[in-house]
């Protein structure tokens, strides 16, 4: 029969705290999130006293049915035994409309890890992230702006409340739709 191993840990936000994975083989175990077009990030951690052998971490995947195809998360190691990961499902077509996604834990070595570049991984969306909002905010403004019809590149001349209208459609437009950011503008 299948076991179930309590190694590790998932969190979705607003959702109860998930342990029971199923254990596919010594290296690998699943478990399954409902309506993943409602969850825009997952934190991932190793429980207390888990042990996972020397130069190994555990890295998080997901799949849809028929859950197949599995691509990346994050990773955790003992050394960042925790990690909170965008997910990008809310915006992603095929995932979006799925009843459910299963969730995939790997235990790999840290080499394999490294090589996946996903140490990091989430400070790179992140700073994309940063990125469109600035870029949002310098185009609002550039609308805006009164040099009749002149622009240089060392001015620009905007209304005193520029930000403050700015911040208004920023918080009208995250309320309707949380990722509105991320998707391309068009």
């Amino acid at each position: 029969g299948s076991q179930q191993e309590q190694l590790f840990g998932i969190i979705v936000p607003g959702r109860p705290l998930v342990t029971n994975f199923q254990v596919i083989d010594t290296t690998k175990a699943v478990s399954l999130v409902e309506q993943p077009g409602f969850v825009n990030e997952i934190t991932f951690f190793l429980l207390p006293n888990t042990v996972i052998p020397p130069g190994y971490g555990a890295i998080l995947y997901y799949a849809v049915p028929p859950f197949q195809n599995w691509i990346l998360l994050g990773s955790v190691t003992t050394d960042k035994p925790s990690g909170i990961f965008r997910t990008g499902w809310a915006t992603n077509e095929e995932v979006r409309l799925q009843p459910v996604v299963q969730i995939g834990v790997a235990l790999e070595p840290l080499d394999t890890i490294k090589n996946l570049e996903i140490m990091n991984s989430g400070v790179d969306d992140r700073f994309a992230f940063a990125h469109k909002i600035a870029l949002d905010l310098f185009q609002y403004m550039t609308s805006f702006s009164s040099n009749n019809g002149a622009f240089n590149n060392s001015s620009m001349v905007v209304p005193m409340n520029i930000f403050d209208k700015w911040m208004e459609r920023f918080e009208r437009k995250y309320r309707l739709d949380p990722n509105f950011m991320m998707k391309t503008s068009t």
